[in-house]
């Protein structure tokens, strides 16, 4: 993913405007001003206790509000990533203050961000939001700075790209290649009623969704345990790892969702106990590793480059390499 202003693997800028106009109400207001639908989280801090919520869907051009029973002086954060079946790397949004998140695109509502692990959940590192009180507004936006109005056509540009309609260059302007693309797609799809605006939005990201998982790189957890996993791959002759994802046992999880058009991928894994800890068998620790070092985080991450990894405040882990081949689909089976 394409990291904004801090975490994932950044070959597009882009960044978080936060501001806090004053208002008797307490919540925030989230505007996407991004080509991409995000999933956003927002918590809230007052003293030692926190309340996380999320994962609200935010199409492009839109806007949703947030904590709305936030106290009016309890500070807020925000993470947000864009939806994980756009093809390609994406984007994320963080800062510094972790909190837990639900691994899966699911509603949740999580109090305390304490053991993230042990409860299931995952670490996501937060950017805090300008202001203590009052109504908070926060606006993503990227580098080509599409603004509401534009980021809509963006973004239906961007869904169709990642159904492969040729549509040209993703500049929130439409034209021919777009219009053609959009009526072939509601051939296709059988769509009905001419929807416009938000509606094609939601019906296109439904669709999006469902061909995902015709496309990279899935692992299945043979084992009994819980497994978070990481990959990496090789983009411009620099490496890009990413992670975490969670595999629950005796399931599977799409953790690369583009088409593999390179042959060389690489991924580490590790099985944990109910508590969250590295699982050991034998004495040994239950993991899937290779000899490639690449940059971590215990945190939710995406690095770009294997350089300097401890210098630049990373952890490293040894990446085990697969060759898929020409294989557009790969499935591996942690055992």
């Amino acid at each position: 993913m394409r990291r904004a202003p801090l975490l994932l693997i950044g070959l597009i800028f882009a960044c978080l405007a936060l501001s806090a106009p004053h208002s008797a109400k307490a919540d925030m207001r989230l505007c996407n001003e991004t080509s991409y639908v995000l999933q956003v989280a927002a918590a809230a801090r007052q003293g030692v206790a926190s309340k996380t919520e999320g994962w609200i869907e935010l199409l492009p051009g839109a806007c949703k509000a947030a904590l709305s029973d936030m106290p009016d002086d309890a500070q807020a954060y925000v993470y947000a990533k864009s939806d994980e079946s756009h093809a390609g790397e994406g984007l994320v949004f963080d800062g510094s203050e972790r909190f837990c998140v639900a691994s899966e695109n699911r509603s949740f509502s999580i109090e305390g961000r304490r053991d993230c692990r042990r409860r299931g959940l995952v670490e996501a590192d937060f950017a805090i939001v300008a202001g203590n009180s009052g109504r908070r507004l926060v606006e993503f936006t990227e580098k080509s700075n599409y603004g509401r109005r534009r980021a809509r056509t963006a973004g239906l540009q961007r869904l169709l790209s990642d159904l492969q309609y040729e549509i040209g260059a993703i500049d929130g302007f439409g034209g021919q290649r777009t219009r053609e693309a959009e009526a072939a797609y509601k051939l296709r799809y059988s769509v009905k009623g001419n929807p416009k605006g938000d509606a094609l939005l939601g019906k296109l990201i439904k669709t999006v969704q469902s061909e995902a998982g015709e496309r990279g790189l899935t692992l299945c957890n043979r084992t009994a345990h819980l497994i978070w996993a990481a990959t990496a791959q090789l983009r411009n002759d620099r490496f890009h790892s990413r992670g975490w994802m969670r595999v629950p046992a005796d399931e599977c999880t799409q953790v690369i969702n583009e088409s593999l058009s390179d042959r060389f991928y690489f991924y580490y894994a590790e099985a944990v106990t109910d508590k969250g800890r590295l699982l050991r068998e034998a004495g040994r620790a239950k993991i899937w590793s290779g000899e490639r070092v690449l940059c971590t985080k215990p945190t939710r991450f995406a690095i770009d480059g294997e350089e300097n990894c401890l210098a630049r405040g990373y952890d490293t882990h040894g990446f085990k390499k697969i060759d898929t081949g020409a294989a557009r689909r790969w499935t591996i089976n942690l055992e």
